[in-house]
């Protein structure tokens, strides 16, 4: 069985399910599952599209869009491999040249984009391939040949595309179902793009397989006007929903309490939270903002995935709410948990519950050696959902994907069977020893009073002359008034006590927007790429993209993305002898 027999069989059981899609004005256009396969694309062998071909899909949150994607995704193994890309030619150019340079799909929203390619690229009009007759029967494909690629940025930006296969895709959707309670009563409301995978899997693929009802909003909609999330949620009684942490930041700050006052948001049962760390402080006043409008406080769920997981690998049970782990900082540092008051000395993370059915986690050490319950190590997933591996990287595929286990490159532990992700192995800071995720330290300098909105970078460093080990903060300020100085000390003094170490520099940073950010990872407040302020390096060039990116807007909670980071980290090396506004010990 492949993924077109599944989505096949939903326009057969359910012909008269609907997909609504939104538009940004609120006005909406409905078509049934049986009209988005009569009107899907047809007409490859016309276009003389070779089997084994990635075709590229610029995708936007549309009706075309979830046509080729319905219908595409079903392919792989027959003529094509579909490709789903943003809109944006910045970030499909690398994925199109690592692809060979094959077919790019447009329709009349993403025609312009094309311009953005390099003379002689083949595009094929999504309008010209809608010729030809209906195919009705799957195309000639296995369990274990591809059925599309998912792409993401590596820590160095370098495209990866993950091989999803037919038998993973059915696997996770299977599994997805199964955790959510997904049935055909459910109306799933969601503004997350076709080319993410928590948008095309978990709210187009699954509730496709469950024959659900979909409401969708175009990302850039809920970025421009996020009320608009809830709005469409209360009148279309959505039942389920799906966010990511900057979004739940976003819908603080920007949804008028007065807005949420007026709507009824019971109809809600599960609200998905996953696609990036999820902040304790967000996840409590997002709870304490929606409760006027009746949310349960049951239905928000931290869950976690990743592409080369097809999706999902952890899913909290319904029914609990959800609450962040108060753990001891230091016992933290050297990798052991333990359970702690709130206060100076803790630190809180969110519990993303045990694997989905079939899928198992473990936690390992540098050596590879299994770890015991409540010690930090390197999380690693084993299940059906394994995709096959990345797209012309064998390499790198033999590293991440070994011996049936998936190196996740994220570390963490497990507590009674429940997995809780501490941090990225590459975002972590090793001082005399001990270990700090600098998400964690980003956390305790954005609760500093007086900072503005924002998300501080942590990066750590070594003195060039004594090779001393320090950590230096980057704080994104546009116009430091008069006393900030004070402030950044006060910074530095926070990150100082929670590290118990002394070598910390504050600078403060210009904020520059992301060229062609994208919309999910976009608060709409201009967090973006840094450059010094003391400096003209410019560093816009670096974006925001993949799993990682974060904004949040909500004062001690704001986590800095990792391009920014890694910005950060550039313009330190390269600058940091140069004068500049900083505070903390100089050595």
């Amino acid at each position: 069985m492949t993924l077109l027999d599944v989505l096949l069989d939903a326009v057969r059981e359910a012909p008269g399910q609907t997909v609504v899609h939104v538009r940004g004005d609120g006005s909406e256009l409905t078509v049934t599952l049986s009209e988005l396969l009569d009107d899907a694309p047809c007409g490859w062998p016309a276009a003389s599209v070779r089997r084994g071909w990635h075709a590229g899909r610029v995708c936007r949150c549309s009706p075309t869009a979830a046509r080729t994607s319905s219908r595409c995704s079903g392919r792989g193994g027959g003529r094509l491999v579909p490709v789903p890309l943003a809109p944006d030619t910045r970030r499909a150019l690398p994925v199109w040249e690592h692809l060979g340079r094959p077919p790019v799909v447009v329709d009349a929203a993403t025609a312009s984009l094309a311009d953005g390619f390099p003379s002689g690229v083949r595009v094929l009009a999504l309008d010209a391939l809608r010729e030809g007759p209906a195919v009705r029967e799957p195309a000639a494909a296995g369990p274990d040949d591809v059925a599309f690629l998912q792409f993401s940025s590596g820590s160095t930006g370098a495209p990866k595309g993950v091989e999803v296969t037919h038998g993973a895709v059915l696997a996770n959707l299977r599994q997805i179902r199964e955790a959510s309670a997904l049935c055909a009563d459910d109306v799933v409301v969601s503004w997350m793009p076709y080319f993410h995978d928590m948008g095309l899997i978990g709210t187009h693929l699954a509730p496709l397989a469950a024959r659900a009802r979909q409401v969708k909003i175009g990302p850039m909609s809920f970025a421009k006007r996020p009320r608009l999330w809830f709005e469409v949620a209360a009148r279309h009684r959505g039942t389920v929903l799906s966010a990511a942490n900057f979004a739940l930041a976003l819908a603080v700050r920007r949804v008028p309490d007065e807005v949420l006052a007026r709507l009824d948001l019971s109809a809600v049962r599960v609200l998905l939270v996953g696609a990036e760390p999820i902040a304790p402080t967000v996840w409590r006043a997002f709870a304490a903002k929606t409760r006027p409008a009746g949310l349960d406080p049951a239905a928000a769920r931290p869950v976690y995935g990743l592409a080369e997981a097809t999706l999902a690998v952890t899913f909290p049970p319904p029914g609990e709410v959800a609450a962040p782990l108060v753990l001891d900082r230091a016992a933290l540092s050297e990798g052991v948990v333990v359970d702690a008051e709130p206060g100076d000395g803790a630190v809180e993370l969110m519990d993303v519950g045990p694997p989905v059915a079939g899928c198992s986690v473990r936690v390992v050490d540098d050596a590879g050696a299994v770890l015991g319950d409540r010690r930090v190590g390197h999380v690693m997933v084993s299940g059906p959902q394994l995709a096959r591996g990345y797209h012309g990287l064998p390499e790198v595929s033999a590293e991440v994907f070994a011996g049936g286990w998936l190196r996740t490159g994220d570390l963490g532990f497990l507590r009674d069977g429940r997995l809780c992700v501490t941090g990225r192995h590459k975002d972590v800071l090793f001082l005399n020893g001990r270990t700090f995720h600098a998400p964690d330290m980003e956390e305790v300098a954005a609760a500093t009073p007086g900072l503005p909105s924002g998300a501080p970078a942590v990066v750590g460093s070594t003195d060039p002359v004594s090779g001393a080990e320090r950590v230096v903060v980057f704080v994104p300020w546009a116009r430091p008034p008069h006393g900030a100085a004070e402030v950044l000390e006060r910074v530095a003094a926070r990150v100082r006590e929670a590290l118990l170490h002394d070598d910390v520099r504050v600078l403060a940073l210009r904020p520059r927007p992301f060229p062609g950010r994208r919309a999910e990872n976009c608060s709409g407040d201009g967090c973006g790429s840094v450059s010094r302020r003391a400096s003209s390096r410019r560093t816009s060039g670096v974006r925001a993209g993949g799993r990682r990116a974060r904004a949040s807007p909500v004062r001690g909670a704001a986590r800095a993305t990792t391009p920014v980071r890694r910005a950060a980290r550039a313009v330190h090396r390269s600058r940091c002898a140069a004068g500049r506004k900083a505070a903390g010990p100089r050595t």
